[in-house]
Protein backbone atom coordinates (compact mmCIF):
# COMPACT_ATOMS: atom_id res chain seq x y z
CA UNK A 1 0.00 0.00 0.00
CA UNK A 2 1.53 3.60 -0.78
CA UNK A 3 1.34 6.04 2.39
CA UNK A 4 2.14 9.12 2.57
CA UNK A 5 4.39 10.43 5.49
CA UNK A 6 4.05 14.16 7.52
CA UNK A 7 6.39 16.07 9.91
CA UNK A 8 4.80 18.97 11.54
CA UNK A 9 7.04 21.04 12.82
CA UNK A 10 8.90 21.55 10.31
CA UNK A 11 6.65 20.36 8.13
CA UNK A 12 7.44 18.40 5.08
CA UNK A 13 6.25 15.17 3.78
CA UNK A 14 6.83 11.93 1.50
CA UNK A 15 5.85 9.16 -0.33
CA UNK A 16 6.61 5.78 0.49
CA UNK A 17 4.92 2.14 0.92
CA UNK A 18 4.46 -0.65 3.60
CA UNK A 19 7.23 -3.02 3.54
CA UNK A 20 6.00 -5.14 6.48
CA UNK A 21 2.46 -5.49 9.36
CA UNK A 22 2.15 -7.07 12.27
CA UNK A 23 -1.71 -6.45 12.85
CA UNK A 24 -1.09 -7.77 16.37
CA UNK A 25 0.47 -5.01 17.75
CA UNK A 26 -0.61 -2.46 14.63
CA UNK A 27 3.10 -2.43 13.84
CA UNK A 28 4.07 -0.91 10.07
CA UNK A 29 7.30 -0.69 8.68
CA UNK A 30 7.59 1.79 5.48
CA UNK A 31 10.17 2.48 2.47
CA UNK A 32 10.33 6.21 1.48
CA UNK A 33 10.35 6.07 -2.08
CA UNK A 34 13.62 8.14 -1.90
CA UNK A 35 16.53 7.03 0.48
CA UNK A 36 16.91 9.84 2.61
CA UNK A 37 17.01 11.20 6.43
CA UNK A 38 13.89 12.36 6.42
CA UNK A 39 13.41 11.90 10.07
CA UNK A 40 16.50 14.06 11.07
CA UNK A 41 17.86 11.33 13.12
CA UNK A 42 21.35 11.63 13.52
CA UNK A 43 23.69 8.90 15.83
CA UNK A 44 26.71 9.68 17.24
CA UNK A 45 29.73 7.77 15.79
CA UNK A 46 31.23 4.46 17.54
CA UNK A 47 34.13 6.29 17.91
CA UNK A 48 32.02 8.50 20.33
CA UNK A 49 35.37 9.70 22.53
CA UNK A 50 37.97 9.21 19.83
CA UNK A 51 39.49 11.72 17.63
CA UNK A 52 38.81 15.05 19.26
CA UNK A 53 40.70 18.19 17.88
CA UNK A 54 42.60 20.12 19.76
CA UNK A 55 41.80 23.95 19.63
CA UNK A 56 44.49 26.66 18.08
CA UNK A 57 45.94 28.55 20.70
CA UNK A 58 48.00 31.49 20.34
CA UNK A 59 50.19 31.74 23.93
CA UNK A 60 48.86 32.38 27.39
CA UNK A 61 48.36 30.08 30.26
CA UNK A 62 46.09 26.97 30.37
CA UNK A 63 42.35 27.19 30.34
CA UNK A 64 41.41 27.34 34.09
CA UNK A 65 39.20 24.44 34.72
CA UNK A 66 40.31 22.23 31.31
CA UNK A 67 41.86 20.01 33.74
CA UNK A 68 39.15 19.22 36.25
CA UNK A 69 36.83 16.35 35.17
CA UNK A 70 33.29 18.34 33.57
CA UNK A 71 31.47 16.87 37.02
CA UNK A 72 33.64 18.91 38.86
CA UNK A 73 33.34 22.13 36.58
CA UNK A 74 30.44 24.86 37.41
CA UNK A 75 27.67 24.85 35.20
CA UNK A 76 26.17 28.39 36.35
CA UNK A 77 26.94 31.02 34.20
CA UNK A 78 29.18 33.39 35.88
CA UNK A 79 28.43 37.31 34.92
CA UNK A 80 31.39 38.88 36.59
CA UNK A 81 35.05 38.38 36.46
CA UNK A 82 35.15 35.17 35.71
CA UNK A 83 38.04 32.60 34.76
CA UNK A 84 40.48 33.03 32.20
CA UNK A 85 38.91 33.42 28.38
CA UNK A 86 38.83 30.63 26.57
CA UNK A 87 41.73 31.67 23.13
CA UNK A 88 39.97 30.72 20.01
CA UNK A 89 41.41 32.24 16.40
CA UNK A 90 39.66 34.96 14.78
CA UNK A 91 39.37 32.05 11.46
CA UNK A 92 37.46 29.74 14.40
CA UNK A 93 38.41 26.39 15.23
CA UNK A 94 37.42 22.67 15.26
CA UNK A 95 34.98 21.23 17.77
CA UNK A 96 32.81 18.92 18.56
CA UNK A 97 29.31 19.58 19.87
CA UNK A 98 26.99 17.61 21.76
CA UNK A 99 23.88 18.05 23.03
CA UNK A 100 20.18 16.77 22.72
CA UNK A 101 18.24 17.69 19.54
CA UNK A 102 14.96 18.86 19.19
CA UNK A 103 13.05 15.17 18.93
CA UNK A 104 14.74 14.01 21.79
CA UNK A 105 18.10 12.07 20.29
CA UNK A 106 21.25 12.62 21.26
CA UNK A 107 23.84 14.22 19.26
CA UNK A 108 27.30 14.66 18.27
CA UNK A 109 28.50 17.11 15.46
CA UNK A 110 32.46 17.88 14.20
CA UNK A 111 32.65 21.63 12.73
CA UNK A 112 33.91 25.00 12.33
CA UNK A 113 32.89 27.18 15.34
CA UNK A 114 33.08 30.56 14.38
CA UNK A 115 33.75 33.46 17.60
CA UNK A 116 31.40 36.59 17.03
CA UNK A 117 31.85 37.91 20.44
CA UNK A 118 33.38 38.21 23.98
CA UNK A 119 31.24 35.09 24.85
CA UNK A 120 28.85 33.76 22.16
CA UNK A 121 30.13 31.74 18.51
CA UNK A 122 27.99 30.25 15.86
CA UNK A 123 28.55 26.71 14.09
CA UNK A 124 26.30 25.08 11.67
CA UNK A 125 24.69 21.20 12.86
CA UNK A 126 22.61 19.03 11.54
CA UNK A 127 19.74 18.52 14.24
CA UNK A 128 17.38 21.30 14.93
CA UNK A 129 18.12 22.16 18.89
CA UNK A 130 15.66 24.12 20.98
CA UNK A 131 16.50 27.79 22.45
CA UNK A 132 17.43 27.02 25.50
CA UNK A 133 19.05 23.59 25.45
CA UNK A 134 22.76 23.47 27.20
CA UNK A 135 25.48 21.99 25.17
CA UNK A 136 28.97 20.71 25.10
CA UNK A 137 31.63 22.39 23.13
CA UNK A 138 34.36 19.89 23.08
CA UNK A 139 37.79 21.75 21.82
CA UNK A 140 39.95 19.24 22.90
CA UNK A 141 40.28 16.06 25.44
CA UNK A 142 40.75 18.41 28.85
CA UNK A 143 38.80 21.90 27.12
CA UNK A 144 35.38 20.79 27.18
CA UNK A 145 32.92 24.07 27.88
CA UNK A 146 29.10 24.35 28.14
CA UNK A 147 27.31 26.68 26.08
CA UNK A 148 23.72 27.69 25.85
CA UNK A 149 21.63 27.53 22.79
CA UNK A 150 20.45 31.43 22.33
CA UNK A 151 19.22 31.49 18.61
CA UNK A 152 18.86 29.04 15.61
CA UNK A 153 18.29 30.07 11.57
CA UNK A 154 14.89 30.26 9.94
CA UNK A 155 16.65 28.67 7.44
CA UNK A 156 18.63 25.72 6.67
CA UNK A 157 22.49 26.67 5.10
CA UNK A 158 24.09 23.63 3.05
CA UNK A 159 21.36 21.29 4.30
CA UNK A 160 22.30 22.48 8.26
CA UNK A 161 21.15 24.67 10.98
CA UNK A 162 22.86 27.71 12.16
CA UNK A 163 23.16 28.29 16.08
CA UNK A 164 24.24 30.71 18.12
CA UNK A 165 25.63 30.07 21.74
CA UNK A 166 26.40 32.16 24.52
CA UNK A 167 29.57 30.48 26.62
CA UNK A 168 29.94 30.72 30.67
CA UNK A 169 33.57 32.17 30.40
CA UNK A 170 34.88 34.89 27.95
CA UNK A 171 36.42 34.03 24.62
CA UNK A 172 39.44 35.67 23.45
CA UNK A 173 39.83 35.98 20.04
CA UNK A 174 43.29 35.31 18.63
CA UNK A 175 43.67 37.62 15.66
CA UNK A 176 47.43 37.07 14.01
CA UNK A 177 48.90 39.16 11.20
CA UNK A 178 49.92 37.01 8.46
Amino acid sequence: MEVRVAMLAPYKWRVGQVVWADTEHTEYGIELHRPENFWGIYFPPEDWELGVPSVTVYGGPPAAGASQPRSAQSKEFETSSGPEPLHIPDGGTIAILRGIASNGMPFQERDLILPIGDRHATMLIGPLVELGNKLSVIFSKTCVEEAVVTAVSHSREYDRWRIWMQFSRALLISRHDA
